[in-house]
Formats: structure tokens, sequence, C-alpha cells
């Protein structure tokens, strides 16, 4: 655990000022008072008719509510239960400061897919599972999915897309087969090392299983793109029709 973790690394990070001050100023018995925040749906009666998302997403209000549930553990065990490691309290904790934009780039540091990832990851038997409140409180795990999703879409609504830092580039070109959510992920993260990277589609639409195999309503084909565009602004080129 406490190799997977890099524990010693994410007390430091813990002890920063601003994590302490934030976590003094509500106690934990009163965090954990706290109940998980529900999603908001479309009404039956409309989806039924229609390809219009069903989860509506959270409110600033409630993903705030929500973050303030999060106990910032010493030992954040909810990161062994993320398969890319997002360092999940630091993102939810800089929300809980009001910082969102600066929780999106926590997100992006490992992740470059987090609003597809918000909607669509398995996060109630990954990091949820993992959470405090599940393994020794017998409670619903922090909503780590809705606020990904929260942090994702403010980020794309209310400033441009987030960038993750790039490495000088290295010169070395590479080609990743395939661009669904594992061409993706490995374009977004060879990029960040500094390598040429271009991505051969077969088809001539983007987006693999993302688009061709999870229906609208559960992911929005908008989500898709844009999250798309960004890997391209990260330098990442697509061929279609390979």
């Amino acid at each position: 655990m406490e190799e997977e973790l890099n524990e010693e690394y994410y007390k430091a990070e813990r002890k920063t000022e601003w994590r302490d001050k934030l976590r003094k100023e509500i106690k934990a018995k009163e965090r954990t008072d706290i109940s998980r925040v529900r999603m908001p749906e479309a009404d039956p009666n409309v989806r039924n008719k229609s390809n219009l998302e069903v989860n509506k997403g959270l409110t600033l209000e409630m993903a705030l509510a929500e973050s303030h549930r999060c106990l910032d553990c010493a030992v954040p065990t909810c990161i062994v239960g993320c398969p890319v490691g997002t360092n999940i309290p630091k993102f939810i904790k800089y929300l809980e400061a009001g910082d969102v934009l600066g929780a999106a780039e926590v997100l992006k540091e490992n992740n470059s897919l987090p609003a597809i990832c918000g909607r669509v990851c398995p996060q109630e038997i990954q990091c949820e599972a993992q959470c405090f409140y599940v393994k020794k409180l017998s409670k619903e795990g922090a909503a780590i999915g809705h606020l990904e999703r929260f942090v994702a879409d403010y980020a794309r609504e209310h400033g441009p897309a987030t960038i993750p830092a790039l490495a000088e580039s290295n010169g070395i070109k590479m080609g990743v087969i395939g661009s669904g959510p594992a061409g993706l992920t490995v374009a977004g993260e060879l990029a960040k090392f500094g390598y040429d990277v271009t991505v051969f589609e077969a088809l001539h639409d983007l987006g693999g299983v993302l688009k061709y195999g999870i229906p609208e309503f559960r992911l929005p084909k908008s989500i898709v793109d844009y999250e798309i565009n960004t890997i391209k602004n990260m330098g990442v080129k697509f061929v279609t029709n390979f």
C-alpha cells in the first residue's frame, strides 16, 4: 500500500498550509454527518422521448457541499482505486477552496479525459470503493465521479481548455493505432513527455467506442469531441480513414 501510494509524497502535500487550514475549518465529525449529494436527473417523461443526457450534473453549490465530505485522509486510499492515479484529495480540496480551474489542472496531470471518466468510469467499484467512508464507516463514499465531472464541465464552460504541462520535444515520433479511450489516453500521456504523436483511426470519425459504443444519453458526443480537441491542442495529430 505504501509503495503504491508514495505515502510520504501525499503526506507532504497534505501538510501544505492551505490544505491544513481548509481541514480545520470544518471538524471531521461534521464532515461525516453531511449526506452524499444526489445527481439530478432528467425527467423520465422527457428522456424517454429524446437522447438528452440523463444525468444533468451538479450545481456549484452541490459540488461544494460534497467537497466538504472529503476528509483529506493522511493515507488517501481512494487513489489506489483509481486506474490512472489521480490525486483525488488534492483536486477535491482545490474545489472546496473555490478554485475550480485549479482542480481541473490537477485532474489533467494524470487524466486526459476527465469529463468522459467523470461520466462513464465505474467509480463505485474503483476509487469510491476505497474511500474511508466505505472502508471504515460503512457509509456511501465521497461522490468522486460526480465531482470529477463537475470540475471538468466547469472548466470547459468557464475558461480556456486546460492543457497539462508538456515536456520539451524529444524529436521521437510515435504512432498510436485507434482513437478509442485507450488510444486517446496513450496519445495524451506520450505528448506530455515530449513525443511527436500521430493517432491512426480506421473510421471516418474519432472516438472509437466512446462514439460508437456508448449512447448519447450516457455520454454526449460533444463531450468526446471536446476532450479530443484538447488532446489535439497538446500537439497530437490524427489521421482518419486509415
